[in-house]
């Protein structure tokens, strides 16, 4: 979908000075670079004004602001019709910019969501990792990977819902193994009706909005309704849903009455560094307990800290009815709207002060303690770890980010290239890439060139060149990348090293340009193990998108097999139906809509995958 974004105005700062022309209506203004990267993004309902307070006493602003202020190059305006889109508007631009100015999420990955597909006939759950606007219904995000794991182990044990895919639903003739251990109640053999299955649908919905009460009544009076009829069978399948249900219920800490459904917010401020805590409690029970670290560029009091939050959170997360926060947020009525947008219902922020929801705030203050903590602890031990590699690898600069690559082939073959990104340290899976090669035959020197240079395009393109480049190989490798940071001009911005293990297998050794000799460090050195770290990562990668893509070619390869297929015939069924997956699962009739494929040939194509079918059954 296109971005529908309202025209903006992009004006240029001459030392310090406002840019004139400013409109004095409601809108979202961008402070932005000499590079044009977004440095911190605001809203306000009098444009003109708020600009003005940033340049008439700039010597009167905070210091981080007069700071950010003093950076930008550029100033993009862009108008709104109501306060309301600037407040939406403003925060798409955060979620999607991060600016560095703004509050930001530490650990801003994406995590799961749990997907219900509602087009479907019979509607399937799956995990994914970003919300698309296609009917779906998106539940989550999951930050703890065994509430994920609990949340569908509830719903294939009690609503028996189907995890298969489209393609594999419509492939089979008899019910998988999940039907024969009672995970799942086999729509594509029959096995239930679709009345039946949209019913478990609405109860495993209700459910994942954290209605559990809602599903117990209904399915008490599904059984006696059963009971009634006679139909035993029914009623013992809602009595086994009932007790299922009932004991993860039970597991459950009460903590309110059993009707209030919110979160409970409580951030933890240490300088530039905070750690937020959000509990969630649905229906009286405290479900899931969310922890994350926020970096705070600009001075904020502690009600804007909070109002900036709930605006990035809950940009991605499911909005409740009601937020309980240990502040008030009386200058900042626009958060409401803002929330209520994304709801589309009523939300209320309250400031606790007493009873239940004070002793909750109390427990989410002690989880953000905790975490805040845990941060300080990772902080100093990447600091530390980070001036070891400046040092020992004769870095210009401290690496926040690091990459590594590494080429995966069998002598040329289905050639992939892998990189990830490590944050501060840690796995940034979001800057996770793979490249398939265009680079001709087994010439690692190539497709190392290939590959850093895509990945260097892309960086001075989007502005997000990493810190360190750490490459899979010996010296010849590490040329041949050297010569691409020369050719683009940024030797200056980007380190670079590579690793390689010793040829008689005694050790690994560390080559840094410019110095003829390789760096051997002791097994046990930090600095080795983080560099062996990146790269055993992105063989692993690799290896994996290698492999993923082999099988994907053999079985593509298949098609060549069949009577009356040759390559240009092969390419007009992928074209046509996209995937293999949908050319096995086709029909005659739908064959025969491909230009120029005989009915002969659609007969051979039908034919062979149902033989293909029954090879896999005995």
């Amino acid at each position: 979908m296109k971005d529908k974004r309202p025209e903006s105005l992009l004006l240029s700062i001459a030392d310090g000075a406002l840019p004139g022309d400013i409109p004095a209506g409601p809108g979202v203004y961008i402070f932005h670079s000499q590079e044009k990267r977004p440095l911190y993004v605001g809203k306000s309902k009098k444009l003109r004004q708020r600009l003005l307070s940033y340049f008439r006493q700039p010597a009167a602003l905070p210091a981080k602001t007069r700071i950010m202020v003093q950076k930008a190059s550029y100033l993009e305006v862009v108008l709104t019709r109501t306060e309301k889109e600037a407040l939406i508007l403003e925060a798409e631009f955060i979620a999607r910019y991060k600016p560095r100015y703004n509050i930001r999420l530490r650990d801003d990955k994406a995590y799961p969501f749990i997907r219900l597909g509602l087009k479907s006939r019979f509607p399937r759950l799956s995990i994914v990792r970003k919300r698309k606007r296609d009917g779906a219904l998106y539940f989550g995000p999951y930050t703890s990977s065994h509430a994920l794991r609990q949340a569908l182990r509830i719903i294939f044990n009690v609503f028996r819902l189907r995890s298969c895919s489209d393609a594999a639903m419509k492939k089979r003739s008899r019910p998988c193994l999940k039907y024969q251990i009672e995970r799942c109640s086999a729509p594509c053999t029959g096995e239930i009706s679709c009345q039946e299955y949209m019913e478990e649908v609405s109860r495993a919905r209700a459910f994942l909005e954290g209605r559990a009460g809602f599903v117990v009544s209904q399915l008490e009076q599904e059984m006696k309704t059963a009971a009634g009829r006679l139909e035993f069978e029914k009623a013992a399948l809602y009595r086994d849903q009932l007790q299922a249900l009932k004991r993860v219920l039970e597991a459950q800490a009460v903590v309110l009455d059993s009707y209030s459904n919110l979160d409970v917010v409580h951030i933890e401020l240490d300088g530039e560094n905070a750690h937020a805590a959000v509990l969630k409690i649905r229906e009286g029970t405290l479900g899931t307990k969310h922890s994350m670290g926020l970096h705070v560029s600009l001075e904020k009091d502690i009600e804007g800290v909070y109002a900036d939050f709930l605006k990035i959170y809950y940009s991605s997360s499911m909005v409740p009815p009601e937020i309980v926060i240990p502040v008030k947020l009386a200058e900042n009525p626009g958060v409401q709207a803002l929330l209520e947008h994304f709801r589309n219902g009523r939300v209320r922020i309250k400031h606790a002060v007493r009873g239940k929801r004070k002793n909750l705030l109390d427990m989410a203050r002690i989880n953000a303690l905790q975490g805040l903590r845990e941060s300080r602890q990772r902080e100093a031990g990447w600091r530390e770890l980070s001036s070891l590699l400046k040092k020992r690898l004769g870095l210009r600069n401290r690496p926040n980010t690091t990459e590594g690559i590494d080429i995966s082939n069998i002598s040329g073959s289905l050639p992939v290239g892998s990189l990830v990104s490590f944050d501060r340290g840690e796995p940034n899976k979001s800057g996770y890439r793979h490249y398939f090669l265009k680079s001709p035959g087994p010439d690692d020197y190539a497709m190392i060139r290939e590959v850093v240079e895509r990945r260097i395009q892309r960086g001075l393109r989007d502005k997000d060149l990493p810190d360190l480049l750490l490459i899979d190989g010996g010296p010849g490798q590490l040329g041949v990348a050297q010569k691409v940071l020369e050719e683009y001009g940024i030797v200056d911005q980007v380190d670079l090293v590579s690793i390689a293990k010793e040829r008689q297998e005694k050790g690994e050794r560390i080559f840094i340009p410019g110095l003829s000799k390789a760096l051997t460090l002791d097994p046990g050195d930090r600095v080795l193990l983080f560099c062996q770290r990146v790269r055993d990562e992105a063989h692993r990668f690799g290896v994996k998108t290698h492999r993923a893509r082999r099988s994907r070619k053999m079985f593509e390869s298949q098609l060549l097999a069949i009577p009356g297929i040759g390559p240009s015939r092969q390419l007009l069924l992928l074209k046509h139906f996209g995937s293999i997956d949908k050319i096995a699962c086709a029909q005659v009739e739908e064959l025969e809509k491909v230009p120029g494929l005989p009915s002969r040939v659609c007969t051979e194509i039908v034919n062979y995958f149902r033989e293909q079918e029954k090879i896999g059954k005995d």
